[in-house]
């Protein structure tokens, strides 16, 4: 088999699971909120035709199916085949099936009686009408009211509590509203075809038909909006403290994404640094837990603005220690929404491996791979790799290491040697990471083949990525750490890394030394920390967003109260993110358990007081929102200037005598540069 290596990037992969194929699960998923007021809800011609060729479509199956069982005929079901080429008007009035045009009423339907008031007739009428009429209104409420009551509380509450939701709120309200109208005329005249096309079927028969074809025309729809109703609805309850928590960590991350200053009041009138196609400056999150997640919805539209977060069940208890996680996942979400940056970033790796080993900065023990009867340079196959799971790296990296730091690294290795452990339990698993992948052979439309490896590199290996990323962002003794705990962890040292086809009919297997795969990590996390990036403007990820010794000595300090059995915020640290409460979690619970602590009690220990700190470090976020108080600005060397202190624009002398400013433009202090200044960046 000849075989290029291609690097053009794939979306909207499937791949089949297989045992160990998954070195993680995807812990929160993103439902965009992109839509518009003029949601593209179909018109009630379009719907009512589509329900009815659904339901054309089921006869012809279900007789079909009856007929290739059975070997005869299928037995007749009731209704006939349907014309879906008419388009009614509503039974009043409009155009009249061919079938009913012909129905006379038969004389002794109608009752004369001498002396007596007909307006009987005309109230009985009126009345028989409109409870007919009525039950259409019946049938769209006990669809849409719950979602309507979740919507009007969160437009009385949600709304005044954060204005900033208000809008969101608002589009979903209208959304359900045309959903609820397009129901409400499209049953009607779905059934007026029915029942006159199949008069012998009673017409309840017709009714449950009908509803059944059209919920399931609308259902995606419906099935959208649900998700940001539901998230409504739990946060209505208040049994869903953790979701608060899930939502606000996400927000205070976009924001730093964004080079903003979690804690300072959003400017109205602010300018997007970044180029992004559905998230912006100013945008909400909701969450709910769902039996759906982890799931995506891919080209849903919800309200405008609000992003939806769907959560799996099974961390409610537990839900602090996993928003260091979510970081990453988040991370997945801006890689993809920034225009061009997933295929930006590709390039600089791509870019950074061939030169370093071009100037035999990296030597490998292998100069060559053997793939089948080709023969591939080792360079170019780890460039391959690296391009392949270039997402998943870049969010360990850009969302892990630089939005919590160390903590990444332990609750990395911990959940990863978690989930590769079920059901068997961690002491019965010798090895605790994964050492192998699987890729796939694809065909270009050159008609050449090329290797895809599948998106998540081996556990032991992205361990020493995170490794070498700590190592570069100034963090030695925690990269050391790292390495020791993925040794640790996986076992006996593999010789090799390996990945099998994904074909289950190939025995093809691509072997790369562990040895090779390490030289290169540290190249791979330079790249992503410190390459600027057009599409961030000229800036690296670095200068956007970064982690520091003086943040990591915030997070210390929140990690000793936790374990002393506070929730307090110290007062003389500065401001705290959510960011930082959520690598105190993780960090607090290692501790604990590596004091004695049994890890069913730490783990409650932990989420009691990380969930009370997010909330007080929300309150101080509502308060700067609500203009109570200026806020800070926390430069990257975590040095710090109160707004109400500074012009604007304003200078603000960093510890290195060099100066950055408080809007968040020009510059921002670095303390990984060689240089120890200040570098070209955003206050963050």
């Amino acid at each position: 088999m000849k075989i290029v290596l291609d690097l053009t990037p794939q979306t909207g992969q499937t791949q089949e699971d297989k045992p160990g194929s998954h070195c993680c699960r995807t812990n929160m998923v993103i439902c965009p909120g992109y839509g518009d007021e003029n949601f593209a809800f179909p018109t009630v011609e379009q719907a009512v035709t589509r329900s009815l060729a659904r339901l054309d479509e089921k006869l012809a199956a279900a007789k079909l199916g009856a007929r290739s069982k059975s070997g005869k005929a299928a037995p007749q079901s009731g209704l006939k085949a349907i014309n879906v080429g008419f388009i009614p008007g509503l039974p009043s009035k409009g155009l009249v099936p061919s079938q009913a045009a012909g129905q006379k009423q038969s004389p002794s339907t109608l009752i004369r009686v001498a002396n007596v008031d007909s307006t009987l007739f005309a109230v009985a009428e009126g009345i028989r009408l409109m409870m007919d009429a009525g039950k259409y209104d019946a049938i769209v409420a006990e669809r849409f009211d719950d979602h309507a009551d979740k919507v009007a509380w969160a437009k009385d509450v949600v709304a005044k509590r954060w204005p900033n939701k208000a809008a969101a709120i608002a589009s979903l309200e209208g959304q359900l509203n045309q959903l609820r109208s397009l129901y409400l005329s499209t049953i009607p005249r779905v059934l007026a075809v029915l029942v006159a096309q199949n008069p012998e079927v009673s017409e309840g028969r017709l009714l449950q038909a009908a509803l059944q074809s059209l919920d399931e025309e609308l259902a995606q729809i419906l099935g959208v909006l649900r998700i940001w109703t539901d998230a409504f609805g739990q946060l209505r309850s208040g049994n869903y403290k953790q979701l608060e928590a899930v939502v606000f960590s996400v927000e205070q991350a976009f924001r730093l994404f964004e080079g903003m200053s979690p804690s300072a009041k959003l400017d109205p009138d602010v300018k997007e640094r970044l180029k992004t196609s559905k998230f912006h400056v100013g945008n909400v999150f909701v969450a709910r837990f769902s039996e759906h997640g982890p799931a995506t919805l891919p080209g849903t539209r919800g309200p405008v603005g609000a992003h939806a977060i769907e959560v799996p069940h099974d961390e409610r208890s537990i839900i602090t220690l996993m928003l260091v996680l979510y970081m990453h996942e988040f991370r997945h979400d801006i890689f993809a929404d920034v225009e061009g940056l997933g295929d930006e970033l590709t390039m600089v790796v791509a870019k950074a491996i061939a030169e370093a080993c071009e100037k035999q900065e990296v030597v490998f023990s292998l100069p060559e791979v053997q793939i089948d009867r080709t023969t591939v340079p080792m360079s170019s196959l780890m460039v391959k790799i690296f391009a392949d799971t270039i997402g998943e790296v870049d969010a360990d990296i850009s969302g892990g290491i630089l939005l919590s730091g160390p903590a990444y690294l332990y609750n990395m290795i911990s959940t990863f040697s978690a989930f590769n452990s079920k059901p068997e339990g961690v002491f019965r698993n010798p090895r605790l990471l994964r050492t192998g992948s699987y890729f796939s052979v694809r065909k270009l439309e050159s008609g050449q083949k090329t290797l895809q490896f599948w998106p998540h590199p081996p556990d032991y290996i992205r361990a020493y990525i995170v490794a070498a990323a700590l190592d570069e962002i100034g963090f030695p003794e925690e990269a050391i750490r790292c390495r020791l705990l993925a040794d640790q962890a996986v076992g006996t040292v593999p010789e090799f890394i390996t990945w099998h086809s994904d074909n289950a009919k190939s025995k093809t297997a691509i072997r790369i030394p562990t040895a090779d795969l390490k030289l290169v990590a540290p190249v791979v996390a330079k790249a992503l920390i410190r390459t600027k990036l057009a599409t961030l403007g000229g800036l690296s990820t670095s200068e956007i967003i970064n982690w520091t010794p003086r943040r990591q000595m915030k997070v210390d300090r929140l990690v000793e109260n936790i374990m002393n059995g506070s929730s307090e915020l110290p007062e003389d640290i500065g401001d705290v993110y959510a960011t930082y409460v959520a690598a105190a979690a993780s960090l607090a619970y290692w501790r604990l358990v590596q004091a004695g602590v049994p890890a069913v009690k730490a783990a409650p220990h932990v989420e009691l007081h990380c969930l009370a700190m997010l909330d007080a470090v929300k309150a101080r976020y509502d308060d700067n929102e609500q203009g109570l108080d200026g806020g800070a600005v926390e430069l990257t060397d975590g040095s710090e200037a109160h707004v109400a202190d500074l012009p604007d624009p304003a200078p603000v002398v960093c510890g290195d005598g060099n100066a950055a400013t408080a809007d968040g433009l020009p510059a921002t202090c670095d303390p990984t540069a060689k240089d120890g200044g200040c570098r070209g960046g955003t206050v963050s």
